[in-house]
């Protein structure tokens, strides 16, 4: 018969193996996209061994892709508390400076939830109008009726904490140097005045002309748009 203390350890032996076994499933999880089972099972790891930096590092990483910056924060600040190894302390401290600005709200003008104008500027033929994203980010968009799907400039992306996973879904977009493919992100809110949308799909790929991305039908298609190039504004209107 085992002893009290080594009863003790033993089931402390099998708490640990199966905070391993979830922490694996989580990075199963979170290789193919899926976010929120990853950060379920990665919770499930960090309850079963609350002092392993690596089972909270990987929540904060599932939890930055979900948008819920002030927990994936707090999670990345524990992780610097418990003496983890050199490369996780770097990676955390490194996503707690790109976080801080996500992690604080934004103050917002009184919302007009049915109707909004904004103003547009011309570039090179188009319409430019200025976006909030993420309610922390403000930016520099091209409106496209013609795309089918927005899309982010990569230094934006990594700015929005928004790397796509290494299973993530791709598209494939026809440009002027012929076709490619693109990985699909979901962003947490896109703000257009004071019209919001919420989890818009929007691809990665680089953007020429000094504009940070592209409003595609993945958001304008929710609403009703008005583009009044004599006045050079943008109405957007609940549908």
């Amino acid at each position: 018969m085992l002893s009290a203390g080594l009863a003790a350890l033993a089931i402390l032996a099998s708490v640990a193996v199966a905070a391993d076994d979830l922490d694996l499933a989580g990075r199963q999880a979170y290789a193919r996209g899926d976010y929120e089972e990853a950060e379920r099972l990665f919770a499930g790891a960090v309850a079963g061994a609350p002092r392993e930096p690596r089972h909270r590092y990987h929540r904060a990483v599932a939890l930055t892709q979900l948008g819920r910056w002030a927990e994936a924060v707090a999670e990345h600040q524990r992780v610097l508390q418990l003496d983890p190894p050199a490369d996780v302390a770097a990676a955390s401290r490194e996503a707690l400076r790109r976080l801080a600005p996500s992690a604080k709200p934004a103050s917002r003008a009184p919302r007009r939830p049915d109707e909004s104008t904004v103003r547009l500027q011309r570039l090179h033929g188009g319409w430019v109008t200025e976006v909030v994203l993420n309610d922390t980010r403000r930016a520099r968009f091209l409106v496209d009726t013609g795309a089918s799907v927005s899309v982010l400039n990569p230094a934006l992306a990594d700015t929005l904490g928004l790397a796509p996973g290494p299973r993530s879904r791709h598209v494939v977009l026809q440009t002027l140097a012929g076709q490619t493919r693109a990985p699909v992100v979901m962003v947490p809110s896109i703000r257009v005045g004071d019209i919001e949308a919420h989890e818009v799909a929007a691809v990665i790929h680089e953007i020429e002309g000094g504009i940070d991305g592209i409003l595609g039908n993945t958001f304008l298609d929710r609403f009703t748009i008005t583009v009044d190039a004599e006045r050079g504004v943008l109405r957007v209107r609940e549908r």
